[in-house]
């Protein structure tokens, strides 16, 4: 019965059943004050990487390229080039500054060796448990 056990949560290890997911930004019934926003969006330099998010629940990632009292302009992070966005500030639920997003080589490596620690974690569980009683 160990053995069942063992092997059935082994499997479920291996298969991934433990994914992470994403989810959206609920809408915030307390609006953020417009006055308060702008003095923090006024101090970050620009030219810096940001993460806007939106009240009705999006979220944009670029360039912060200039800030007023009432707007700021993002030049968004796409493949695609696309013209700057302006955004009022009362549509803005949060502002956040985005240091180094990091690379894709560097994705790719936490992944792998997150797999490799994995199997390894699946290898030796069964090695303990056929290793002999």
């Amino acid at each position: 019965m160990r053995k069942l056990l063992v092997l059935t949560l082994c499997a479920g290890l291996a298969s991934g059943c433990a994914t992470a997911g994403t989810s959206r930004i609920q809408p915030s019934a307390d609006p953020i004050d417009p006055v308060l926003l702008a003095s923090y969006v006024s101090q970050l330099p620009i030219g810096s990487r940001v993460r806007v998010d939106l009240v009705d629940g999006h979220t944009l990632r670029g360039t912060l390229m200039q800030t007023t009292d009432t707007t700021i302009v993002v030049q968004r992070a796409t493949r695609i080039p696309e013209p700057p966005q302006s955004l009022l500030l009362s549509n803005v639920a949060a502002v956040r500054f985005d240091p180094n997003t990091g690379s894709p080589g560097r994705a790719i490596v936490i992944g792998a060796v997150a797999g490799a620690g994995g199997a390894l974690a699946v290898f030796l569980i069964l090695a303990a448990i056929f290793a002999g009683d």
